[in-house]
């Protein structure tokens, strides 16, 4: 079983180094986009960069929050990883995740259950986002053409004028954490789904934050459904209703290593890389 590492990575190019290296080891490759905001030169510098188990992303996207840009460069990925034609795990994260355990242990736990697909999800509309989440795809959105300040007041002056935009018939939406551990035999049911129906990557390329919905939406609509385990297994701490998670600190140590969780996010070296330490020892010491 071959584990595919997606990595999404924006800023730090040294800690998604230490990502990478906590994560090497056999059947186990690693597949990268670094934001096209970030300088070629920066890249080049990086550990990572003339690895032989990673895979850089040569067409790189410049990534806006809250776009389908993040989408699309996720789509390349798995595109990519697809193309290794070895079965086994794809798992999405960004250059800010890092391992609660050594990869032989997360190897033996995704083997254990095979064929299970691991999304955090709930079907739309929901309590926990703003009007249920429904005005996310109830109006247009162009984050990646004019930005985020610009579009909500686009949203505006489309709710003002009652100009709501019709949703597919027969396909309920979903949502959830943007984060996932899914079999490779998902992600070639994704690519296929979106090769024969263009509509649905079309009418999402006009959404607000797609990058929460856009793979919950097909998967819960198909038959892989009834694999899914509604657990993303990732520990993410979020407050006060943030649109963003909590750094995660030294103090959260305990809490980290004592859950039951494979990865976590957010980390961030600038703010605390001691963390970072004893988790590597932690993972080194409980391999």
């Amino acid at each position: 079983m071959h584990i595919h590492y997606l990595i999404l990575a924006h800023k730090n190019l040294n800690q998604t180094d230490r990502l990478i290296r906590a994560l090497e080891g056999k059947e186990t490759t690693f597949y990268v986009h670094v934001d096209k905001k970030i300088n070629a030169g920066e890249l080049k510098k990086t550990d990572f960069f003339r690895r032989s188990d990673v895979k850089i992303i040569k067409n790189r996207k410049n990534v806006s929050w809250g776009g389908y840009s993040i989408v699309a460069a996720t789509l390349d990925l798995m595109r990519l990883a697809l193309a290794e034609r070895r079965q086994g795990y794809v798992v999405l994260l960004s250059g800010q995740d890092f391992p609660l355990r050594h990869n032989d242990s997360i190897r033996t736990r995704l083997a254990k259950d095979y064929g299970s697909e691991y999304l955090h999800f709930w079907q739309i509309p929901h309590h926990k986002w703003d009007n249920g989440g429904v005005d996310r795809f109830s109006y247009f959105w162009f984050v990646d053409q004019i930005g985020i300040e610009r579009s909500w007041n686009l949203y505006f002056l489309q709710k003002e004028n009652g100009l709501i935009r019709n949703y597919f018939d027969d396909f309920p939406p979903f949502g959830g954490s943007q984060w996932w551990c899914l079999t490779t035999e998902c992600i070639a049911y994704i690519l296929r789904f979106l090769k024969y129906n263009p509509v649905f990557s079309e009418f999402f390329e006009t959404t607000l934050i797609p990058d929460e919905m856009f793979f919950h939406t097909i998967i819960i609509n198909s038959e892989f459904k009834d694999c899914v385990t509604n657990d993303n297994l990732r520990y993410i701490v979020f407050e006060d209703e943030k649109d963003h998670p909590e750094c995660l600190v030294e103090s959260d140590f305990e809490s980290l290593t004592g859950s039951n969780k494979l990865w976590a996010r957010k980390f961030d070296v600038n703010l605390d890389c001691e963390v970072l330490d004893r988790l590597e020892a932690h993972i080194d010491l409980n391999r």
